[in-house]
């Protein structure tokens, strides 16, 4: 049924589910989601500043093909490996096509606009210091499709367990129980094809992620928003879960992002399914928000969507 589900979204998503669980703990209260544009000047002046490192780990397809994987990895100012007490919300973000994990954050040691926004969102107060992860989809000897559409195989089986086992995240241990039980501290996003991945994770990971953020990625335009909609619902409901278990902040990038108008008409159609998605101005009361901004189909919408939603994730 996953990849009959996988085969299907791959069709119908653009560039352009386990066992029952509880709700998350959710936040006592919530900013309000309303779109904030970020400062042009907000990364300025800031002294407190994150590393990047680099996680090598080993992977299979579900074919049981294997292959060797690394991520780049944000450590935000102060984390310490020895500090087992301290524990961070992370983030994976996916890059889009033609792209890799370097989009985001720029290599070992390097500063990008990326972890300098972050850098200045944790010094600021704006979040509490987080992990970003970004890997690739890419997969030696395959194509981009078949590295973003089983994305999520390797993300449940390889990566998360692996990368959570080495960094002090909410996982107490990388068993599926832990994993599941530190789910509202784990987010998933992607920008364009990294964005239908996004939706493909959500599809196959509610047991291992609460919050996601797709952004400037919906449906093909040729085909009607309601079957991937209906798709993402009824991943919901066979996985267990209810509209109380998992929070989505999308973004794109305005009218002139290339995947404005399937993001908007994939949005619009699950608002109609309300049983699953209750779009909201603040998530104390619903689970899904949508927002534009002006940075059209480019990494800079990416960033100003985080800026926006992040401090609307993750659980108490």
């Amino acid at each position: 049924m996953k990849k009959l589900i996988a085969a299907m979204l791959a069709l119908l998503l653009l560039l352009g589910v386990s066992a029952l669980a509880e709700a998350p703990a959710r936040k006592a209260e919530f900013p309000d989601n309303t779109y904030v544009e970020m400062p042009s000047d907000y990364r300025d002046g800031v002294t407190q500043r994150g590393k990047v490192v680099i996680f090598v780990y080993d992977a299979q397809t579900p074919d049981g093909v294997a292959y060797k994987k690394s991520a780049l990895v944000y450590l935000p100012y102060g984390y310490d490996p020895e500090d087992k007490e301290t524990r961070y919300n992370v983030m994976y973000l996916m890059h889009g096509s033609g792209q890799n994990n370097m989009e985001f954050l720029k290599g070992i040691g390097a500063m990008s606009s990326t972890s300098m926004m972050l850098d200045a969102m944790i010094q600021k107060g704006r979040i509490e210091p987080m992990i970003l992860v970004t890997p690739t989809f890419n997969v030696p000897g395959f194509d981009e499709s078949y590295g973003a559409n089983n994305f999520w195989y390797e993300l449940e089986n390889y990566l998360i367990p692996a990368f959570e086992s080495q960094y002090n995240t909410y996982a107490m241990d990388v068993t599926p129980e832990g994993i599941h039980a530190s789910r509202g501290h784990r987010a998933m996003g992607g920008f364009s094809m990294g964005s239908m991945c996004t939706w493909i994770v959500f599809t196959h990971c509610l047991d291992e992620i609460a919050y996601y953020m797709p952004v400037a990625g919906g449906f093909w335009g040729s085909s009607s928003a309601m079957g991937p909609a209906m798709q993402l619902a009824e991943s919901v409901a066979a996985a267990g879960y209810t509209k109380d278990d998992f929070i989505i902040y999308a973004g794109c990038g305005g009218p002139g992002d290339i995947a404005y108008h399937g993001m908007n008409d994939l949005i619009d159609s699950m608002c109609t399914l309300t049983d699953t998605f209750v779009f909201c101005e603040n998530f104390a009361d619903g689970n899904l928000y949508y927002t534009q901004c002006n940075g059209g189909h480019s990494r800079v919408t990416v960033e100003l969507t985080m800026y926006a939603g992040l401090p609307t994730f993750f659980d108490n």
